[in-house]
């Protein structure tokens, strides 16, 4: 999956490199790939309704497969993958914070003055794995009130993507799966409130 350098963003559980062969997997034949990528997009991507760098790209490839036709063939846990694909973009809409004013996320993310304090932070979340001390250090970081800075961030570029998202999944209303339909509905009543 071209697009971003996924190793300059990052997940729950660290740098985001893993992240396009999983969506790759998303579509591909191997069934055990794809449960994997299925799972990682739940537990790294999006990690407890928590987004991160990776999300919103990662966000805007699982809407670009919604209209792939293997997302209708393929199964997860019995359900069509589509389904499960508009599940978890309904976990990423909830992750926008629509109750949230986008003012309130412009200040948060706002890094005037504290440029050095983020890019050395992000660069701790970058950090190579095999540094010790590095795993010590990525975890003091989520401490740091620069942290703060960059989430915010992570959710205004979440909600920069709802227009992209939502003209993804409208068509999915019209599928001929009911569970996909319902799936999408509740996904388009998430995306229709963010920004009010």
């Amino acid at each position: 999956m071209s697009g971003p350098d996924w190793s300059r963003l990052f997940h729950a559980y660290g740098v985001a490199s893993d992240v396009p062969g999983h969506l790759e997997a998303l579509v591909g034949d191997d069934d055990r790939a794809r449960e994997e990528a299925v799972d990682h997009l739940w537990a790294a991507v999006i990690h407890q309704g928590t987004p991160w760098s990776a999300t919103p790209p990662a966000a805007l490839v699982v809407a670009g497969l919604l209209s792939d036709p293997r997302t209708a063939r393929h199964t997860v846990s019995s359900r069509p993958l589509r389904a499960v694909l508009l599940d978890f973009r309904g976990e990423v809409a909830e992750a926008t914070q629509p109750e949230v004013p986008e003012e309130e996320f412009r200040a948060a993310a706002d890094p005037r003055g504290r440029e050095e304090e983020i890019a050395a932070t992000l660069e701790t979340l970058l950090g190579d794995d095999s540094d010790e001390g590095s795993e010590d250090d990525a975890e003091d970081v989520w401490d740091d009130e620069a942290i703060e800075v960059i989430m915010a961030q992570v959710v205004l570029d979440l909600r920069a993507t709802v227009p992209w998202l939502t003209e993804a999944v409208a068509p999915c209303l019209d599928d001929e799966d009911p569970r996909v339909r319902d799936s999408a509905e509740a996904v388009l009543e998430i995306l229709r409130s963010v920004g009010r």
